[in-house]
């Protein structure tokens, strides 16, 4: 039998994926250009080790995907609307800091 997944638990699974402070900062890099899992050890202070398995969470949710290039493979986002999601969610939240700080500035005041 098939099963069938609603919207909202792939949506789940999808942003379980990007529920990760590693993670975030692997997408991170990889909006500049598409890298190999040593270019992105390298540039996120991460062993070879993490960035493998945790590129292995974003490939199974789509975020990620790859391309071989000769004996390496190389990672790249599989859509640019990925980078511009997490500019909305860090904008979310600086509006929101803003909010509190200025109730908290109302309260003292």
């Amino acid at each position: 039998m098939a099963m069938n997944r609603s919207i909202f638990d792939i949506q789940a699974d999808f942003c379980k994926a990007m529920a990760n402070g590693t993670r975030l900062q692997i997408m991170h890099v990889l909006r500049e250009q598409p890298l190999r899992v040593a270019d992105i050890a390298q540039a996120t202070n991460l062993s070879q080790s993490v960035v493998s398995r945790q590129l292995g969470i974003l490939r199974a949710t789509g975020v990620v995907n790859c391309k071989r290039q000769g004996n390496e493979m190389i990672y790249h986002l599989t859509d640019e609307n990925i980078g511009k999601l997490c500019d909305l969610v860090r904008q979310l939240l600086s509006d929101q800091a803003q909010r509190q700080s200025q109730v908290f500035e109302n309260h003292l005041a």
